[in-house]
């Protein structure tokens, strides 16, 4: 096949996916599963279209054409994905507008309707084509979790701030009493139907950890995950496509994979460098037969790791350190991803206004390399007194008004989680160097770690340190729901 240049995905892409039709559907597959695993990194390329945090990123269904994202600037976008990295299209934005923060997203089967949720108690239902407003349905807190179910596109279910898991039916009144599956004293941060069982459901509590849950008997969890550290913040939970396996992430531990009936997990994973305590963060699977997971982190960096075949593997308790792949180019914390199975590429997003597109296959205007060998600039941290003075000097504290529409870095919003990843490695230290240098990764790594020992010792999820009544309970909310007022931020700073 001749290569042409700068065309990767119309090329090789384009080329595998006509062989798809036209020839052996296994060649295509076979292709990808061997170019990725030659790979120690990716070309990159950046999405810009977002004027605050990308809080939620979804592909579409049966080939991920589309990419919708939504964030703090309370607009849902669809990108159409060949069209934004070949001819730099504009994404489009629906028109039914969130009030705050957008958390979660979700497809349907169709790909004709979209569901968004976020801080201001509600989930929109957009239709994709016309772009407007289907329905409202209103909840009595924030929405952190969607999941249309995979056998019926009237069915949704959404996890929220209020305790409580509820299943929704686009057909009945938007104001009517939802069955509600679960009703607990603290957050649910994520819920997934089963691909291949409909009635199951898994979910992620702030305190109660991952749950397993049937449909036909609510209330009660058919299934605690995590054995005697069961009681956890859970933030993320994400099946694996044939519902037989489930990938969990916890603050301040490592992603863990669970088989669907059984509490104890197959594996933990782990990596130098590797941390998630500032923000709330999501998992995926990768690869065609699901033999990858992917996390962010707050070192700025995106964790690939390979399932083991052999279920035996790994070192003590089943951890499996040291990541497949470490994508390097976010120049803040990293909190979503999510992989395209049929074009293997990879969207991330975070603190940043970009959507990261990652790829085995050259794009135009993208950077990076295959081997690792192009080094990324590195950024340094703002210090606590450049995050002060950035505040108070702007005249205006941060705030969710993005009337000046800028897709341009806000210098003090990145500070901002700057400071929550100093408040990790150094307890505010006022003599530490400014870089994110690895000896600081290592210690808020360690300090990780020996969080995770006193867990597995006594039991008790891990509480941040030096947390105050402040600051506390803002760590286990989704990305910048507590930004309203940062001169607070400031001063209880100091």
């Amino acid at each position: 096949m001749r290569e042409v240049k700068g065309c990767g995905m119309r090329s090789s892409v384009g080329f595998l996916s006509r062989r798809k039709i036209t020839g052996h559907p296994l060649m295509k597959e076979e292709f990808q599963r061997r170019r990725l695993a030659g790979c120690t990194s990716l070309y990159k390329r950046d999405l810009l279209g977002h004027f605050g945090c990308v809080n939620a990123i979804e592909f579409s269904n049966n080939g991920g054409e589309w990419l919708v994202s939504g964030g703090d600037d309370r607009r849902v976008l669809l990108w159409h994905m060949e069209k934004a990295l070949h001819s730099s299209a504009k994404p489009l934005k629906l028109k039914g507008e969130h009030l705050s923060n957008i958390f979660c997203l979700a497809f349907d089967s169709t790909n004709r309707r979209v569901f968004s949720g976020g801080n201001d108690e509600q989930v929109i239902l957009h239709d994709v084509e016309r772009g407007e407003t289907l329905n409202v349905f209103l909840h009595d807190d924030a929405v952190y979790g969607l999941s249309v179910s995979p056998v019926n596109d009237n069915v949704f279910a959404s996890s929220s701030d209020d305790g409580r898991v509820l299943i929704w039916d686009t057909r009945e009144p938007p104001h009517g009493e939802p069955f509600c599956l679960a009703n607990y004293p603290s957050a649910f941060h994520s819920v997934m139907f089963n691909p291949a069982e409909p009635r199951l459901l898994a979910t992620a509590n702030s305190k109660e950890g991952v749950g397993l849950w049937d449909i036909r008997k609510p209330r009660s969890s058919l299934l605690r995950y995590g054995g005697s550290l069961s009681l956890q913040s859970a933030m993320s939970v994400r099946f694996n496509s044939t519902g037989t396996q489930l990938l969990a992430l916890r603050r301040r531990l490592p992603p863990v994979l669970y088989e669907l009936h059984s509490r104890l997990p197959i594996f933990q994973f782990d990596n130098q460098g590797y941390f998630n305590s500032c923000t709330m963060k999501s998992c995926c699977f990768a690869g065609d037969r699901d033999q990858y997971i992917l996390s962010g982190s707050d070192d700025f960096n995106l964790y690939m790791w390979r399932i083991p075949k052999d279920p035996e593997a790994g070192g003590p308790g089943r951890v499996v350190n040291g990541a497949f792949m470490v994508l390097k180019g976010h120049r803040s914390i990293v909190n979503q991803v999510r992989f395209n199975p049929h074009t293997y590429m990879i969207c991330s997003s975070g603190v940043e206004k970009v959507i990261k597109v990652w790829s085995p296959y050259q794009q135009p205007d993208s950077i990076g390399d295959l081997e690792g060998r192009v080094e990324d600039r590195s950024r340094s941290l703002y210090t606590h007194e450049e995050y002060i003075s950035l505040v108070l000097n702007s005249g205006s504290g941060l705030s969710h008004d993005y009337v000046s529409q800028s897709i341009q870095e806000d210098p003090r919003m990145m500070a901002f989680f700057d400071s929550l990843v100093r408040r990790e490695i150094e307890g505010w230290s006022s003599d530490s160097d400014s870089d994110l240098s690895e000896g600081a990764i290592l210690q808020l790594h360690a300090r990780g770690r020996r969080s995770l020992r006193a867990g597995r010792e006594g039991g008790a999820t891990p509480v941040l340190r030096g947390a105050s009544p402040t600051s506390g309970p803002n760590m286990n909310l989704p990305i910048v729901q507590f930004l309203n007022s940062s001169l607070v931020l400031v001063f209880f700073s100091i």
